[in-house]
């Protein structure tokens, strides 16, 4: 096993404001961040609460003031005629074009798990939903290619936990198809789960939540890879899937910058890891940029490139504070 290796730490953080959202205005006292997405100055804030999932805030470098929050989805516990609307929202991103991607886990009973895609500048255009059909599938995020197909299609990432492949979603066909991984001889690939991806300009990594192991795929052939026809559920893809080495332990919150470093949470350390995967994932050749006792939910690049962790509830009583910066 991978020993975690301590490192000096440069943190770097920002004291002049309070970079935490309060909800009180929209009645919420009691939830946690799960997942933000940035659109400028505007936040999508992934949540838990007792009735909302989906909220809009601002982003806290807006030195601005922003706009006052907003709830946008339903309240996942009251009945609903429909399960077009958004119930239980798990994660969201938003691409290239200013689209808001947003994955939600719909209700086991009632409704199947959708994809819901709305315009951030166009409020008023048509929202396109996607219903994916079981409901028994174990749905853990979404990552949209910041980069459009050959064809001009734009495609996201969709994670599962526990499984050895994801699902790739082309809004040009509306339709789903599935990147499965096999050994060469065909073999199943036992005890993985490919739950976490990270993609930029130029790299797309996947990395098995369990074990820590990073593996590569080659994104340029991907973008001119042919979305399958007809419903086809399994894409053939005519390239390898490069293994690269293992993480320095269960890592999760994968996040890369336009520099191709990869940051990661291990949550068992309370520590934020930066390497260079394309060089070298010795342990040395990896820094601590972050450790501290705080249950991080994710790695993201404000609104100015800067980096930051977003903590699930307040890094203290004290600081009242969901945003820490971080030295990238």
């Amino acid at each position: 096993m991978t020993t975690l290796v301590i490192i000096p730490v440069l943190i770097l953080q920002s004291f002049c404001l309070v970079y935490s959202w309060d909800l009180t205005s929209i009645g919420l006292t009691d939830f946690s961040v799960k997942h933000v997405s940035l659109y400028k100055s505007r936040a999508f804030l992934t949540i838990e609460s007792s009735n909302v999932t989906l909220v809009e805030a601002s982003w806290p470098e807006n030195k601005l003031g922003g706009s006052r929050p907003r709830v946008l989805s339903n309240n996942p516990y009251e009945l609903s005629d429909s399960c077009d609307v958004m119930m239980n929202v798990i994660g969201t991103d938003v691409d290239q074009v200013a689209r808001l991607w947003i994955l939600d886990r719909g209700s086991a009973a009632v409704c199947n798990p959708k994809l819901l895609i709305r315009s951030l500048i166009l409020p008023t255009s048509l929202e396109i939903s996607y219903v994916f059909r079981s409901s028994g599938r174990r749905f853990n995020s979404i990552v949209v290619d910041p980069i459009q197909a050959l064809d001009g299609d734009t495609r996201a990432f969709i994670t599962l936990v526990d499984t050895d492949y994801l699902f790739m979603f082309s809004l040009f066909k509306r339709e789903v198809g599935k990147l499965k991984f096999e050994k060469r001889n065909l073999a199943p690939i036992n005890q993985i789960s490919l739950s976490e991806v990270a993609i930029n300009q130029n790299q797309l990594y996947i990395s098995d939540e369990l074990s820590g192991r990073l593996y590569s795929l080659p994104v340029k052939i991907i973008r001119q890879l042919s979305f399958p026809e007809n419903r086809v559920q399994k894409m053939i893809m005519k390239t390898n899937v490069t293994y690269l080495g293992r993480l320095m332990g269960r890592a999760s919150k994968l996040k890369l910058d336009l520099r191709d470093n990869l940051y990661y949470s291990i949550a068992r350390d309370g520590a934020i890891v930066k390497c260079k995967p394309e060089q070298s994932l010795r342990a040395e050749d990896h820094s601590i940029i972050l450790q501290r006792g705080i249950d991080v939910s994710q790695i993201i690049l404000g609104s100015t490139g800067k980096g930051w962790v977003i903590s699930s509830h307040y890094i203290s009583d004290q600081s009242k504070r969901h945003c820490l910066r971080i030295n990238t």
